[in-house]
């Protein structure tokens, strides 16, 4: 004869503890219905409320919230982690950047890499002021990086106008433009050409004197480097180009950055951009009155007259000249760069404020 009792029960919780059992808890009032006390064995079986959640359903649901919440809350560590968006410049080219801290009127960073670079040579900036009150462009040109490399000529214009196209998109109008190596001309064509304005910061850029003195070797010289991409060896050329760039003090991180990046350029890209970079047409003897920060290195064969050079450019002139760094300062000596970057970009906000004030 079976005298086994059943007895229905609602429990609202079952409790997990650090065991490998379940702990369930009974009122007072049901144990005394069974006829039970502390230490007799029941025998249980369980059943999910219609209607209701099982538990399992109610943890999952927990975990989710709990991941959305945090998800919501993490903020990018590195440039890698940061949204890739995309502009379209002559209906065709796709030009890739990204975009940090955005936000309407704010005080604007726009960086511009070198010759077969892209924006992730900023990852130091990026560390440095991703927690600042500015906010942050970077932006892979035309022909590099995650940016289309369609057969196109790759010229100051080709550049400036994707700049120009990135800053529009985003409804930015002043910036500090930070350009390295190539980018240094490139952010000065777009302050010459565009509607943009603000300061220009330098980093061991690249130029071309063209002012009626130039003697025929050195004419000479620079229509050899602009054609010295042209051939089929195009990849073996940039290799050595990198292994000059290095300083007595450069890491070797650094040099594996750039032998990782610029080698890959495609070869019609770089022949392209070299062979524009040296012509005339693109080094008008205009001066910008803005804010300028040179910031170069001796390593790069700097002319003894480099200073007076650059302050025939820009008159507002803020010159810096290292002996035994390598030619990527930013990322060598970043916490220097950094440290004068914040000046610059102080500076302007200082102008703009009063620019406001004397506005009617």
């Amino acid at each position: 004869m079976n005298t086994k009792e059943t007895h229905v029960f609602e429990f609202d919780a079952v409790i997990l503890q650090n065991t490998p059992c379940y702990i369930i808890g009974l009122r007072k009032d049901s144990r005394k219905q069974m006829g039970k006390s502390f230490g007799d064995p029941v025998h249980v079986t369980f059943y999910e409320r219609k209607g209701k959640q099982s538990l399992m359903k109610r943890i999952i649901l927990l975990l989710l919230v709990a991941l959305i919440v945090f998800g919501c809350s993490h903020q990018p560590q590195t440039l890698n982690e940061v949204k890739s968006e995309f502009v379209t410049i002559d209906d065709s080219v796709k030009v890739h950047y990204k975009i940090w801290n955005h936000q309407l009127d704010a005080k604007t960073l726009c960086f511009v890499h070198g010759f077969g670079c892209d924006m992730n040579t900023w990852e130091k900036q990026f560390e440095a002021f991703r927690d600042e009150e500015v906010q942050l462009v970077f932006i892979d040109l035309p022909g590099y990086g995650k940016s289309d490399k369609s057969h196109v000529d790759y010229t100051f214009d080709c550049f400036a106008h994707a700049i120009d196209k990135v800053l529009n998109a985003n409804s930015i109008k002043d910036a500090v433009f930070v350009g390295h190596s190539l980018g240094t001309p490139v952010c000065r064509h777009t302050l010459m050409t565009t509607d943009h304005s603000g300061a220009l910061v330098d980093v061991d850029g690249v130029y071309c004197f063209y002012d009626g003195t130039e003697t025929s070797e050195y004419v000479e010289a620079i229509h050899q480097f602009g054609h010295a991409f042209d051939g089929p060896d195009c990849r073996e050329v940039i290799m050595g180009f990198v292994s000059s760039l290095a300083g007595n003090d450069t890491p070797q991180w650094v040099t594996d950055y750039a032998m990782s990046v610029m080698p890959e350029t495609p070869q019609y890209v770089a022949s392209s951009t070299m062979q524009h970079l040296v012509e005339p047409q693109w080094w008008p003897n205009m001066q910008l009155t803005i804010p300028v920060m040179v910031i170069c290195t001796q390593n790069s064969g700097l002319e003894p007259d480099n200073e007076q050079k650059m302050q025939a450019l820009y008159p507002n002139l803020d010159y810096t000249e290292l002996t035994t760094c390598g030619h990527f300062i930013h990322m060598e000596q970043a916490e220097l760069f950094n440290t004068k970057l914040k000046e610059i970009a102080k500076l302007l906000c200082c102008q703009r404020i009063l620019k406001k004030k004397a506005d009617p």
